[in-house]
């Protein structure tokens, strides 16, 4: 039994969440010839990402039978980067929850590697 499965909705929203980094930059170079902070391709690609952020935050949320509050759904939209560790350690508690954390890290660090990648490859192609 494989660890990760691609059918699992978890599984999904992380890939699509990895096409849509790559993709953003890549476009933009390939139309506008650069890739720079804070622009419209940049606003485009955090619009379409926080939808994927919360699909799977509500599927991890349903797996471990964790009742949510507004302010804990609004932290995920709003800032992920810190409501995700505080949830982590309420829903798997400190051990785990770190563990957790460590590993989303690393899921933000790919993110920000498949950036880079699509950047460079538009930029092969200008």
């Amino acid at each position: 039994m494989p660890l990760i499965k691609a059918s699992e909705p978890k599984t999904r929203a992380l890939i699509l969440l990895g096409v849509v980094s790559f993709v953003g930059p890549l476009l933009e170079i390939l139309i506008t010839g650069k890739v720079e902070d804070l622009s419209k391709f940049d606003l485009a690609t955090t619009i379409v990402s926080i939808p994927l952020i919360f699909w799977w935050y509500h599927v991890d949320k349903r797996e471990h039978d964790y009742h949510a509050g507004p302010l804990m759904n609004g932290g995920i939209v709003a800032l992920a980067i810190v409501a995700l560790p505080i949830y982590f350690v309420r829903t798997r508690g400190w051990r785990r929850g770190a563990i957790a954390t460590a590993f989303a890290l690393g899921i933000f660090a790919i993110l920000l590697g498949l950036g880079e990648l699509g950047e460079w490859l538009g930029g092969l192609f200008i």
